[in-house]
Order: C-alpha cells, then sequence, then structure tokens
C-alpha cells in the first residue's frame, strides 16, 4: 500500500491489501469513542484480539499515556499524517503510530499503521532483541552501515530470499537490492517529501526472481555498535493489484457504456457512475447527475415499476430496452443491465450497465420500414452476402418462390429455368460485379410454368471495394407481355378477319426477300379476292359482308402452312407470301384455296368464289413491279370469267404446262 496517500480509496479494497501486510494497520471511527472497524492480522496478533471486532474500542487497549499522545496528534489538523510515539502494549514492543484519514463502509475513519521500534539494545535488552529479531514473522535484515554488509538475518528472510543464513551474511545489500544508486537516492527522497517511513526497493532473489519491497529500516545498538535494522515486506503481489486496479479504474472511466451504481430506496440516487453516464444522460456535473432521483430517468412509469419487481425477483435484469430521458429532456433509447447486490452491512443497492442504443434503435425503426416496404412490394427483392448465402427474401418471393436454399446457386437453380439461370450467371452477375448493376429480362420457375420478369441485379461494395452484397429485384411482366403482344397482334393484323395488315404484310415481305436473297431460296405471291363481293353487301347488308370475310380467311388458312403469310389487302383483296414455294407449287395452293373457297358454306350467301393472280419474285425486282404483275394477272383471271388462277407475265410457258390460264 502506498503509504504516501492520505485516504484510503476502498474500505474493500484497503482490507485486501492490508490482511497479510506484517505491519499492525488498524481503521477506527473518527469520533471520540475509537470504536474498532477494522485490524489486519499483525494488529490482531499485537493487542491480542479475537473474534469479532465490531463493538470494541481502542481505548481499552492503549496505555493512558498513549491515549493522550493520540489526542494531542489528533488535536494538530495541520498534520497531514501525525506520528505518535507510543509506549506500546505491556510485554511487547513500543512502536509509532502513523494516523491517516480514510473513508470505511461510507463513514469517516481514521487509519493507523503501528511501526514497532527496536529498543537501542545494551547489555540487558540484547536478548530481548534477538527474541523480537528471530521470532517475529517479519522479514528482516541486521546490516552494517558502514560497508552495508549483511550482519544477521531471520529465518523469514532465509525462506524470502533462498540464501542459506551463512550466504546471506556473505552478502552486501547491494547484491540483492537492483536499483542502482540514483534511484536509490531518489526513492529515499521521494520518501521524504511525502513522510513515507518506507523506502520503495526492488530485492533479486537467489533463484533470480524480482521483487518489489517496502523496507522500514531504523537504527539499533548492539555491543556497542550502531547496526541497520531492516523489516521488509514484500509487496510484489501488492504492486501488481494495485496496478490491475489501476487498469480497471482505467477501463472504468474509459467504458463507451454507462456504469452505475444506486441506491434501493423508492426514489433511488446514483452513488457512482463512469463519464459515459454523464454524456448519455447529459449531466453538468456528477453532483447534477447524484441528486436527481432514478425515477426521474424513466420515460414511463410503468416501465421503471416493471423493471425493479424483475430485477427484486430474479436478481439481474440483462439488456432490457428501456425509454430513458436525459436531464436535458431528450428522449433516449436505452439497453440497461441491472444486478441487485447486498452489502456486507445487509444493505441492498443496483448497480449495472446503460448502453445508448438511440442510433441503433433509429436504424433498426429505418431498417423495418424498409422490411415492410419490400414486403408490401409486388416485385420480388432478394439480397445475397459477400459469400453468396441468400440472406433475405421479401414477401412476393415467398409467395410465389416459396422457401429458397441458402447457397445462391442452388437458389438460381431453384428460380430460373436453365437458360435465364446460364444468362444471370455468365453475363449477369459478372457484369454487375464489374459495373455495379445489369438489367434483362429473364425468367423465373413459378406453380404455373415460366413466368417473364424484367431483372435487376445491383451490386454493392464495402469500404475497402469489397462486394459486400448481391441484390436482385425481379418484376413480373407477364400482363406487360400479354399487353405488348396484344398491341404488336393489333397493330399487324387485321381486326375483322385477323389476318396480316398490309404494313405487317410489307415489312415480312422485306425481311423474306432478305432471306431468300441470303439463302437463294424461291419466294411467291398471291393476290385474290371474292368475286362480286359488291352484290353480298348490297343484298345481304355489310355485317353479312364481314362475316364473309371472315370465314373466307378462316377457310384459307385451314391450307397454309405456319410460315405462309396471308394478309388482307385491302376490301375484299388478300395477299399471300409463300417463303420457300416456287412458281409451280404457289400454283397448286391457290387452285386449292380456290376450290376450298367454292366448296364452303356462307349461308345465307349462296356461291361465293374467288379469282387469284400468282406469281414467283426475282431477287432484283421491285416490289411494286410484282405488285404490278399480280395485279394484272388477277384482272385476267376476273374477265376470264372468275374463279379461276391466272399467273402473272413473264411465266406465261410454266401456265400453260399447269394447264392454267
Amino acid at each position: 500500500m502506498n503509504e504516501g496517500n492520505s485516504t484510503a480509496s476502498s474500505d474493500d479494497d484497503l482490507g485486501c491489501l492490508l490482511h497479510a501486510l506484517p505491519l499492525p494497520v488498524l481503521v477506527v471511527q473518527a469520533r471520540q469513542d475509537w470504536r474498532l472497524r477494522y485490524a489486519n492480522g499483525a494488529a490482531r496478533h499485537y493487542f491480542d484480539l479475537v473474534g469479532e471486532i465490531g463493538s470494541r474500542s481502542l481505548l481499552p487497549l492503549l496505555g493512558d499515556a498513549d491515549r493522550r499522545s493520540l489526542e494531542t496528534a489528533l488535536a494538530q489538523p495541520e498534520l497531514a499524517a501525525p506520528r505518535v510515539h507510543c509506549q506500546g502494549v505491556e510485554g511487547k514492543a513500543p512502536f509509532e503510530a502513523i494516523l491517516r484519514r480514510a473513508t470505511w463502509q461510507g463513514q469517516a475513519a481514521w487509519q493507523l499503521t503501528l511501526v514497532t521500534l527496536a529498543p537501542r539494545a545494551g547489555p540487558g535488552n540484547e536478548p530481548f532483541f534477538q527474541q523480537m529479531f528471530n521470532t517475529n514473522p517479519a522479514i528482516k535484515l541486521l546490516i552494517d552501515p558502514l560497508d552495508g554488509r549483511i550482519v544477521d538475518a531471520n529465518a523469514s528472510a532465509v525462506a524470502f530470499y533462498g540464501y542459506s543464513l551463512d550466504a546471506l551474511r556473505q552478502l552486501k545489500i547491494t547484491d540483492i537490492n537492483c536499483m542502482g544508486p540514483e534511484e536509490v537516492r531518489a526513492g529515499m527522497a521521494r520518501a521524504e517529501s511525502c513522510q513515507q517511513l518506507f523506502f520503495e526497493f526492488r530485492h533479486r532473489l537467489a533463484g533470480g526472481e524480482i521483487r518489489d519491497v517496502h523496507v522500514y529500516s531504523g537504527p539499533v545498538c548492539l555491543s556497542g555498535r550502531e547496526y541497520l535494522h531492516s523489516i521488509i515486506v514484500d509487496v510484489t503481489d501488492e504492486k501488481r493489484y494495485c496496478a490491475q486496479l489501476e487498469k480497471y479504474n482505467e477501463l472504468f472511466h474509459n467504458l463507451p457504456v454507462g456504469v452505475y451504481r444506486h441506491t434501493a430506496d423508492p426514489a433511488g440516487h446514483f452513488t457512482a457512475a463512469n463519464p459515459a453516464m454523464l454524456r448519455i444522460f447529459e449531466a453538468d456535473s456528477r453532483q447534477a447527475l447524484f441528486t436527481a432521483p432514478v425515477t426521474a430517468f424513466y420515460d414511463c412509469p410503468t416501465q421503471i415499476h416493471r423493471f425493479l419487481v424483475d430485477l427484486e425477483r430474479d436478481g439481474a435484469v440483462i439488456r432490457r430496452p428501456l425509454r430513458l430521458r436525459t436531464l436535458k429532456g431528450r428522449l433516449i433509447h436505452a439497453e440497461v443491465t441491472a444486478y441487485r447486490q447486498v452489502a456486507a452491512d445487509g444493505a441492498v443497492e443496483y448497480s449495472g450497465i446503460v448502453e445508448d442504443v438511440t442510433e441503433r434503435y433509429a436504424a433498426q425503426v429505418n431498417q423495418e420500414r424498409l422490411t415492410h416496404l419490400l414486403d408490401t412490394s409486388p416485385d420480388i427483392v432478394s439480397i445475397a452476402d459477400a459469400e453468396h448465402r441468400v440472406v433475405y427474401l421479401n414477401k412476393a418471393g415467398r409467395e410465389l418462390l416459396g422457401i429458397l436454399p441458402e447457397a445462391l446457386s442452388e437458389a438460381l437453380a431453384a428460380v430460373h429455368p436453365l437458360w435465364a439461370r446460364r444468362l444471370i450467371q455468365e453475363k449477369g452477375i459478372p457484369y454487375a460485379i464489374e459495373h455495379g448493376h445489369w438489367y434483362a429480362e429473364t425468367a423465373v420457375l413459378g406453380r404455373g410454368g415460366e413466368i417473364p420478369v424484367s431483372q435487376l441485379i445491383v451490386t454493392r461494395r464495402d469500404e475497402n471495394g469489397d462486394i459486400e452484397s448481391i441484390a436482385t429485384i425481379m418484376r413480373d411482366i407477364s400482363q406487360a407481355k400479354r399487353y405488348q403482344a396484344e398491341l404488336e397482334y393489333h397493330a399487324g393484323h387485321d381486326p375483322l378477319t385477323g389476318a396480316v395488315n398490309r404494313n405487317r404484310f410489307i415489312d415480312l415481305l422485306a425481311r423474306e426477300r432478305q432471306e431468300a436473297r441470303r439463302n437463294g431460296r424461291a419466294l411467291s405471291l398471291v393476290m385474290f379476292d371474292i368475286d362480286h363481293f359488291k352484290r353480298v353487301n348490297d343484298s345481304f347488308g355489310h355485317s353479312v359482308g364481314d362475316m364473309v370475310l371472315g370465314r373466307l380467311v378462316h377457310t384459307c388458312s385451314a391450307l397454309l402452312r405456319e410460315v405462309d403469310v396471308l394478309a388482307r389487302w385491302g376490301g375484299e383483296e388478300f395477299m399471300l407470301l409463300l417463303p420457300g414455294t416456287p412458281l409451280a407449287g404457289a400454283v397448286t395452293l391457290a387452285e386449292r384455296l380456290r376450290l376450298a373457297v367454292e366448296g364452303e358454306d356462307f349461308s345465307p350467301v349462296p356461291g361465293i368464289t374467288s379469282s387469284f393472280g400468282v406469281a414467283e419474285l426475282s431477287p432484283d425486282e421491285p416490289e411494286s413491279q410484282c405488285y404490278k404483275r399480280l395485279d394484272e394477272a388477277l384482272y385476267r383471271a376476273k374477265a376470264g370469267g372468275r374463279n379461276r388462277v391466272c399467273v402473272a407475265d413473264l411465266l406465261d410457258d410454266l401456265s400453260e404446262k399447269c394447264g392454267v390460264q
């Protein structure tokens, strides 16, 4: 224990440090009755104290002269650490009492350290000194002050230093003192300035271990010679304990969370708090924090009631979320841990930790809002971490896809058809990792089959530039696809008959002509119309005429290949695009169509027939020229009596071979 401190830091710490000290140490109340509050082992031995000492006083243990000396010293407040020479207990060595103010269990007290004084041994006192020197359990050395030689050592010194008695008597004190002359002088100066009765040295044992010691030295006269009588106290463990206490004290003060202790009375007041408590509760001083009742820090009275009930019942409450108020009235969110403790005197107190989680709570609220937003979104949202583990799937995704495997590769296999999975793995994810995002149309496997989706993949990187997460948003575009298909269909088809319209036909013709030029395939066109269609409208009305047109398209479509294109060219005129079909094949098909129309029942209209013009396009022939040839062929079919097939000019020889006019 550092004798330079005038006030003990803590009764528990004080007791731990002083218990094994060979010097008698007492703690008494700072009142006239001098009631004993503590006595270490050496003090109990000196005063023959046995059992509990709480009701005993120091006064009966002292002689009248010693009591007067102590009272006189205490009457001089200017002395920080009064020293009083006392005669001591009868039959035992006198002592010098060093008094220091202390606090013991929250009350003012005096700490008395008794340093026994060796008498200046004359011929009659030498046996007494030898008995005290050899039988006292303290480590003692007798040193020649002239050369520092160790003259004698007691059994405790032999055991402590690890040398035999003869070996110790061959050493000088400088052989075991590890400190150099300058360090020794500095230590002695410190001791003098602090009115310290001991010196702090470091002694080396026989095995090489170095121990921290306090050395109490005083002169003694033996056989007419002056020697230095030294009492050595091993304080190595004590210093380590003090260093550990200092480390914990520094940790206590530097912790970012609040650490506290408060009373258990109904209002409750803080009795200990680290700096973080002042910061958390916006207290300008410790006094401001300690003055306010603990109940004032709770936002809701029912919270503190439940908290204290649980604490009393269970003895501890761990990380309880609470809404608290600072001294400035600001609402904070905290997690509070508390323990119920019973002191030695039976008093109940609470200690614990307060962690300000206001920012974390706000982030959690924002996360919950975002999660709620994502769960109410019809889009599928999933997130995978840096290890490609699926860590989130929103409600829409769970409802459509079910529970996904944790591994991203397995999740992709479970969610996407093969073609979409390859697209995502080979292009989507690598592109998103390189550029931050990737967008495309893919598909997922729903309960009814493939569902087309628009898919956005987004990567997020941490502060080091490493991939932190891969998120994807998928939107079901089935309905949009249907709408798009319908729009495209209506844009390219005749609404009355369902046949391709003229504009769409022209686009398809251009595409097929390019294909025909590239592959050298034949390409033929057929133009036809309904004979005397005006009579149908005039006789039966336009609704019947519309019916005839629709049934005609239905009849012709049944005879066409999937690659063939039937278009309504205008009014009752139609056009056929026949990819890969030479003129002869086109003529054959036209004849089959003519016969089919002729044999179809168009009730109530009797005898519907049609006329056809057929032409094969040459690779470089302009469409306008081909249309003209077709129109002329159709005109000849009409002029020739209708209900017939005519081949366009330039191929009359083939017409003759086929037996067609």
